[in-house]
């Protein structure tokens, strides 16, 4: 397995970095973890947005998953669009970052798989569980 960090800033990317993301990587299958600001650009430095299994945001801060917006587009609007990516979030947690298009843009980009805490979930070679943890806007912990 291997994991890359593509950003490590809290609530606001610093100058010449990311907010939160991590690309992982096992058995061929690549998980892109809370693309938070500016993760998009590091992320396309290793792999094209099309290579991109799965999603998985932990909570709706935008440091944790306001880059999905770009992803996605940059898939939808791609010449070639790739198949719809698997979303796993909280109910609710990406609308924000999905809201500035017109309804229907993205729809064929993503798939969305909502999950909640106490659940345990699949993703690609990942199994997961997730619990709730004290944060100012649902958040689970994954394990």
């Amino acid at each position: 397995m291997g994991i890359t960090v593509l950003g490590g800033c809290g609530a606001w990317p610093a100058a010449g970095r990311a907010c939160s993301g991590y690309l992982v990587e096992h058995a061929g299958f690549r998980l892109l973890l809370d693309p938070g600001y500016a993760t998009l650009p590091r992320l396309l430095e290793r792999i094209g947005a099309e290579q991109v299994d799965a999603v998985l945001i932990s909570h709706g801060h935008p440091d944790h998953c306001a880059d999905l917006n770009p992803l996605l587009r940059a898939r939808a609007l791609s010449e070639d669009p790739p198949p719809a990516v698997p979303v796993h979030a909280l109910p609710g947690a990406v609308d924000p970052v999905l809201a500035p298009d017109r309804p229907g843009m993205l729809q064929h980009a993503y798939c969305l798989h909502e999950f909640t805490a106490g659940s345990g979930f699949g993703i690609g070679p990942f199994r997961g569980a997730a619990w709730a943890v004290p944060h100012v806007v649902p958040t689970p912990a994954r394990g």
